[in-house]
């Protein structure tokens, strides 16, 4: 096994069930990091846990939350708190987004995707930043979107949550970098994701279509924003602070 860039480490992450949020699970378990997940997938969280402790021997910790409750949030992140002693690395990969046109968005899914996009990222920096604080060190790793440059990808309601992801990073960094917490972004593309596949079927010519509205000539895999979390959750990113690590594969050039 490589050196393990996380070894002592334990981090939350929001949204672990599947697709991103799962890999940077994986990857920085693999890297030495105990790992709790905050999902509603009863289903899928539990396969995570297992392959977190059975193939990379780290501690695992499910809870079932909805993120958009912040006293169910600050209730799980207290248990993960209390299960590893310490939460030194956290997250936000939870996300919603669906493609509806403005003139027929529902109220209730505009507020949908606030709640879980922005509000769910803000309960759960709320609910771990005093201890953080209190350690004097803490990592804080927002998984954002191109749609905040490019408009598209999951509708105007995912463009604003998105959005007000950036500003809540920048605002973190103005706060807390100074008392030991480092918080940046990460900007994906097209990646396949369950997420994607709802809107894109796993089909030969549709991928070569999203593969050629990609500069680098593929479609971008989980694992390529897990790898760019996991420089950022290391040592090897200690100077870089308040920062937006784009990961799309020159996509964000290309279409402006």
């Amino acid at each position: 096994m490589s050196e393990c860039k996380l070894s002592g480490k334990a981090t939350l992450i929001t949204g672990g069930a599947s697709g991103i949020g799962r890999q940077i699970a994986l990857t920085f378990a693999r890297n030495g990091s105990d790992i709790a997940i905050l999902d509603l997938d009863d289903r899928r969280c539990p396969e995570v846990i297992l392959e977190i402790e059975s193939k990379y021997g780290r501690r695992g910790l499910f809870v079932s939350c909805d993120i958009s409750d912040y006293e169910k949030v600050s209730s799980a992140c207290d248990k993960a708190i209390n299960k590893f002693g310490k939460i030194d690395n956290l997250v936000c990969a939870a996300g919603y987004g669906s493609k509806v046109a403005i003139e027929n968005m529902e109220i209730s899914e505009w507020k949908k995707a606030i709640d879980i996009n922005l509000n769910g990222t803000f309960y759960v920096i709320r609910s771990l930043v005093n201890h953080m604080l209190d350690n004097g060190k803490g990592n804080i790793i927002i998984i954002g979107s191109a749609t905040v440059e490019t408009g598209s990808g999951g509708g105007l309601h995912y463009a604003a949550a998105k959005t007000a992801q950036y500003g809540i990073m920048k605002g973190l960094s103005y706060e807390l970098l100074s008392r030991g917490i480092r918080t940046n972004i990460i900007t994906p593309h097209i990646i396949d994701t369950p997420m994607l596949r709802k809107r894109y079927p796993d089909d030969p010519d549709t991928n070569a279509m999203l593969a050629k509205r990609t500069p680098i000539g593929r479609i971008g895999n989980p694992e390529d924003i897990a790898n760019a979390a996991l420089f950022l959750a290391s040592d090897d990113s200690g100077y870089i602070c308040g920062a937006d690590i784009v990961a799309d594969g020159g996509a964000i050039h290309y279409l402006h």
